[in-house]
């Protein structure tokens, strides 16, 4: 079921035998409070129950008025969450996205995923120093760190997977499973430039997980990373059915807009900036409105040419809905 809300008049019809008031009473009841603002229930408005991997856990997504997070409740447990991104992460990531995105071969992840990383080189440059301290958390298998090795940057990475963190030691990166586990193992080492991509959207405290980074900065370092943007066009501009009931993820505790992005990051008292992006093309979009799947990038841009495509992005990008969202943190010197 997807709704922008459940009204007390179509609970009314489930159960004719209680007052609108009682009706609005249950129905808050199930809600919980905004786990980022702290709003009430009365301020949470019901998503979607359609949760992609959910199997048989009943979650379901909410959007708080106050802050706009859209959260997962409920989420995983610890446990659940643990065993997920230990043992199962590559083979849900395949399910969604496809053999074509790589989460089964180290080789195919890393070749899928060099569009990403020139993508995201354009606005990294000039964040990095010569030489600088480099620690990207959720590093996989480490596409984003080689070519930084290769210029002379000193590279760590946090990478949880079981298939991925083997990887890294066979490539000779020095990883670890956790930010816990560096702290512990590398106790007062400081990096330059901290930063980890369509990670913090996996992450149940953000504001402990943004600090705790912000701590391995040394002063005057960067912490940077990307999360989706709820306003999607496919989601929000074009409303395409297939993809609502495929966007919200078991994965996710959260997905942040442009606004509750901005709440999280001023509770961190640093200067910080959010800036705009958009990773899928034309023609993934044509293939999701023709198909209902994903995939297609690419696939008819000989037609148009690589400028229309970058005309295309920039348009989204500057009417608000485009898929993700860049967070730059600055720690004072």
């Amino acid at each position: 079921m997807v709704t922008q809300g459940i009204s007390p008049r179509a609970l009314a019809v489930r159960q004719p035998c209680l007052s609108g008031k009682e009706i609005l009473g249950q129905a808050l009841e199930s809600r919980p409070s905004c786990p980022l603002c702290a709003a009430g229930p009365e301020r949470q408005d019901f998503v979607t129950d359609q949760v992609f991997g959910s199997r048989d856990q009943r979650s379901a997504f909410y959007r708080c008025r106050d802050c706009d997070v859209h959260f997962q409740h409920p989420g995983l447990t610890p446990e659940q969450e643990k065993k997920f991104y230990a043992d199962e992460f590559e083979a849900f990531m395949e399910s969604r996205a496809g053999v074509a995105a790589g989460w089964r071969s180290a080789e195919g992840h890393i070749r899928a995923n060099e569009p990403n990383r020139l993508r995201r080189m354009e606005y990294l440059r000039p964040l990095l120093l010569p030489g600088g301290k480099v620690l990207e958390v959720g590093c996989s298998t480490g596409f984003m760190l080689y070519p930084l090795i290769a210029a002379g940057h000193d590279c760590v990475g946090v990478e949880p997977s079981g298939n991925f963190s083997e990887y890294l030691k066979q490539k000779g990166i020095r990883s670890f499973p956790s930010v816990e586990e560096l702290i512990r193992t590398d106790a007062g080492r400081t990096f330059d430039l901290v930063m980890h991509f369509f990670v913090l959207e996996h992450i149940t405290e953000p504001k402990n997980f943004l600090r705790q980074q912000l701590k391995l900065l040394r002063p005057g370092g960067t912490l940077v990373f990307e999360v989706p943007n709820v306003a999607d066009p496919l989601l929000v501009l074009y409303q395409i059915p297939a993809f609502d009931g495929f966007y919200w993820s078991i994965a996710h505790p959260w997905y942040f807009s442009e606004k509750s992005l901005d709440h999280l990051l001023v509770s961190m008292g640093v200067p910080y900036e959010i800036r705009r992006d958009q990773r899928y093309d034309l023609s993934n979009h044509m293939v999701w409105a023709r198909d209902g799947r994903p995939g297609g990038m690419g696939r008819f841009s000989h037609l148009w040419g690589d400028e229309f495509d970058r005309q295309y992005k920039q348009a989204l990008i500057r009417g608000g809905t485009c898929d993700t969202l860049i967070g730059i943190l600055r720690k004072p010197k």
